[in-house]
This record gives structure tokens, C-alpha cells and sequence, in this order.
């Protein structure tokens, strides 16, 4: 399997897995106001059905974005909810001014190299 093969596939895997875990962030959030649990006294079952719902679930309670009010039981806090979001935007581009100039560069450098051979007939 060659480079370019590889890094297609590790970036096609990057890209499903980034939005599997948007979509289980978007539908633990849609759970949490659909039942109103907006307060520890409004606090409402989640059932964590798998691994990437378990992650997702304990990256929003770090952010405190979604607080514990027992056992199995959690509340969407509003602020919190902004703050993470905001700060998810901030990441991103962040990772953008980054990449998006390594990415220009790389290709400008893979130009050069290609103009490195012998010189056209």
C-alpha cells in the first residue's frame, strides 16, 4: 500500500469518526432538552449504551457543559453548554491556523519536488 493510500484511509477514518462523535454529542444534548433537565431537581436518566456515548458523555461533564445529579442521572447546564462551545470553536480554529498553513506549505513543497528532474523536451 503506498503513502498516499494510507493517509486517505487514516484521513477518511479521522473524518467518520469526527462526526460519529459530533452525532453522539448532538443526540446526548437533544436527549437532555427533550426531557427538560435543565437543574439537578429536573435531572433525567441517561443510559450509556456504548463506548463512544461514555466518552462523549464524560468530555461534556469535564467541559461542565452536562452535571451528574446521581447515579445515571445528569442536567444540561446552559452556561456551561456556551462556555464549551465556544471554547470548541476556539479549538477549531485554532487547528485550522495551523493546518490550513502546513497544508499550503506541503503542497508548494511537493511542487518544487517535482519540478526537480530533468527538464521538459
Amino acid at each position: 500500500m503506498m503513502r498516499t493510500e494510507v493517509l486517505r484511509l487514516v484521513g477518511g477514518v479521522g473524518w467518520m469518526l469526527a462526526i460519529a462523535l459530533l452525532a453522539t454529542e448532538r443526540r446526548l444534548i437533544r436527549r437532555l432538552r427533550d426531557a427538560a433537565a435543565v437543574s439537578s431537581e429536573s435531572a433525567t436518566v441517561l443510559r450509556i449504551s456504548s463506548p463512544l456515548v461514555r466518552f462523549r458523555l464524560s468530555r461534556l461533564r469535564k467541559a461542565g457543559a452536562v452535571v451528574a445529579a446521581g447515579p445515571e442521572r445528569f442536567y444540561l447546564d446552559a452556561g456551561g453548554y456556551t462556555r464549551y462551545r465556544h471554547a470548541r470553536g476556539r479549538r477549531a480554529l485554532t487547528v485550522l491556523a495551523v493546518a490550513l498553513p502546513l497544508m499550503i506549505l506541503l503542497w508548494w513543497l511537493a511542487g518544487q519536488a517535482g519540478n526537480s528532474g530533468a527538464p521538459a523536451r
